[in-house]
């Protein structure tokens, strides 16, 4: 029968990264498992390894063992499936064992049996919005794989159900030569678009739903024409200047592209679109926001304050978001001194005016917070996470806040947070709250239903 050349998958993490190691069997290039296909091309079988013959066995013995093993391995196919055969459990985020798989029949060494482990390195993370609103999260860094005589690293990007660990797809990317360590920088902007950045020259962006990774580098900047010399290096716009990249072009112009509206500003450009409200594209709209102020190096012991703000949004074009800390306003630009007129403000009108803020508050007066952070908030909720005093082994508290009154809906301890916890969603279930190790899934009342903690496989 005629072979067709068809994509195949490694059955064990999805990639079609393959080595062809002899006749129809193939070595995935990403966690190393060895796979062959049979001639119809239905059935994916795969071994791990052929051994030399045991002391006083012969080689014709060893092959049977090999070819008993293939059968085996190919009749379980036929029975079960193979998605029944190739079933994993759910994989932790971080240090794991890798389920073995099938071992050749008779195999004289136990190498086989010994668990495939790996733990991450270099790694960049950020939590989305699944299919159907379940919490998603990728993982996108080294991956050092060690057991069954097996020693490598490689570059992965993995999805995982953030409410539980499990791996739902892992993909190997391309490891850049000249480098042990790469440099990944991962986004998500505000249109739900992914994208994760490779060493400075190589763009990705994920596809939520079929959770596969694709180079986008040309297809992304083809159609402007200030790009048409090339990109010599690409980097991610501040997230205070919204969703864009700042790239180095091969003539050696720096200019900014903002995907979201397709256009791309010069230096000075770009200063006068992300300032003022005269540059305000059409259609901006009044928004709401949250933020906590910061120390000022003029009043460095006020306490820090919850601000709710409504600023005009510039729909996916420049900006600069605002700051708030409190300071000394003397009505203008110059040298002061503390004997000149003045007054002590939170921010002054002109950054009001740069940043497109047309009011402010203080939402929860009173109130103390130590290492405070807004997590989360819509017209309903503000999430925020915060120490209750100024002790360094104070424990971190999750708080759910009515959005329009500031009734505080619940308080959680969360004493066992390993690391900073920045990212944060709601789903139909409550929220998701995580970062580069912790992740917590919090019911509507503030209830802990699941700690995923690294530390603890």
């Amino acid at each position: 029968m005629a072979k067709s050349i068809k994509a195949i998958e490694c059955p064990k993490c999805g990639s079609t990264q393959k080595t062809a190691v002899r006749p129809d069997v193939f070595q995935c290039e990403g966690c190393g498992t060895e796979y062959y296909l049979d001639n119809d091309d239905i059935n994916v079988n795969y071994t791990v390894r052929q051994h030399a013959p045991a002391p006083g066995g012969s080689l014709a013995g060893t092959t049977r063992a090999v070819v008993i093993g293939a059968v085996a391995v190919t009749s379980l196919l036929v029975v079960g499936g193979i998605r029944s055969l190739f079933h994993r459990d759910p994989v932790a985020y971080y240090p794991v064992a890798v389920p073995s798989g099938s071992v050749v029949a008779g195999s004289p060494d136990d190498t086989d049996k010994q668990p495939l482990t790996y733990t991450w390195g270099s790694t960049e993370t950020v939590l989305y919005p699944g299919a159907g609103g379940r919490p998603e999260r990728i993982i996108v860094g080294n991956r050092s794989y060690s057991g069954r005589g097996i020693s490598r690293d490689s570059l992965v990007a993995s999805f995982y159900d953030a409410s539980t660990g499990a791996e739902l797809r892992s993909q190997p990317l391309p490891r850049p030569a000249g480098r042990s360590s790469p440099d990944l920088k991962l986004r998500r902007f505000a249109d739900g678009a992914l994208y994760v950045l490779l060493n400075k020259t190589t763009v990705y962006q994920f596809d939520p739903v079929s959770h596969r990774v694709e180079d986008v580098s040309q297809r992304l900047f083809r159609n402007q024409p200030e790009l048409a010399s090339g990109v010599a290096s690409v980097e991610f716009i501040s997230e205070n200047q919204g969703d864009g990249f700042e790239v180095f072009t091969n003539d050696g112009r720096t200019l900014s592209y903002y995907p979201l509206i397709h256009k791309v500003y010069g230096k000075d450009e770009v200063y006068a679109a992300q300032t003022g409200f005269e540059s305000l594209r059409p259609g901006s709209p009044t928004k709401t926001a949250f933020v906590f102020s910061t120390k000022g190096l003029t009043y460095p012991e006020d306490k820090l304050q919850l601000i709710k703000y409504q600023f005009r949004d510039n729909v996916g074009g420049p900006q600069d978001a605002p700051e708030f800390e409190w300071e000394d306003d003397y009505g203008g630009s110059g040298i002061f001194t503390d004997a000149d007129p003045h007054r002590k403000v939170l921010t002054t009108p002109g950054a009001m005016r740069k940043s497109r803020v047309l009011s402010y508050t203080d939402f929860t007066p009173g109130r103390l917070y130590f290492n405070p952070r807004v997590q989360y908030y819509d017209a309903d909720v503000v999430l925020i996470t915060f120490r209750p005093t100024a002790a360094e082994n104070s424990p971190l508290r999750a708080q759910g806040l009515d959005a329009r009154t500031a009734a505080i809906r619940f308080t959680l301890p969360l004493p066992e947070a390993n690391g900073s916890l920045d990212q944060a969603l709601r789903t139909k279930k409550g929220f998701v709250l995580g970062g580069d190790q912790d992740t917590y899934v919090i019911s509507p009342d503030g209830r802990l239903l699941t700690h995923l903690d690294p530390e603890k496989p």
